[in-house]
């Protein structure tokens, strides 16, 4: 038997038509489904932060970073990992604060933030936080009535962070 006696054999037996029509259809699928996983992910949400027009471009208010740069403002939080149990230490201490707003910022997914209101408790601010704990936060503490704002990075394992302004008066 010659190759010009050859029966041609059907479309779906030949090698090199399952390259030509399955890359694109691997690509196309892949395409779907990335965009699938970004809007059920939410890529948009970011840090809630208060911002104010100027022209055409929003400018983030850091009235609260300011003022506690101009306090000296540092603190310490701790979250117990068995009860959820919030402590959150400040120097200096806010003589007339009662209450603390804390914000647990989830870098990724808005659904999983939590905020709180932490009880002052002598020279501490006690509050619990709903577990489990995704395992990394950006944490705000502020005063309750937005005044000043102290920040920091939470792991999970770690027993305790260090809180800060955001931002130093370069920015």
């Amino acid at each position: 038997m010659t190759d010009s006696a050859r029966t041609a054999s059907p479309w779906y037996r030949e090698p090199m038509m399952w390259l030509v029509a399955g890359i694109p259809a691997v690509m196309v699928t892949a395409s779907l489904v990335l965009v699938a996983i970004s809007v059920h992910v939410g890529a948009d949400e970011a840090l809630p932060v208060d911002v104010r027009r100027t022209a055409q471009i929003q400018v983030e208010d850091l009235r609260a970073d300011r003022a506690a740069i101009a306090l000296g403002m540092r603190g310490t939080l701790s979250i117990d990992p068995a009860t959820g149990a919030v402590d959150v230490g400040i120097d200096p201490l806010p003589e007339s604060a009662v209450r603390l707003r804390l914000a647990l910022i989830h870098p990724s997914r808005a659904a999983q933030d939590r905020h709180l209101t932490l009880t002052r408790s002598g020279e501490r601010f006690l509050g619990r936080v709903p577990l489990p704990l995704p395992a990394v936060w950006t944490v705000l503490v502020s005063a309750d009535d937005g005044a000043w704002r102290i920040a920091g990075r939470f792991e999970a394992g770690r027993a305790a962070i260090a809180l800060a302004p955001q931002f130093s008066e370069g920015h």
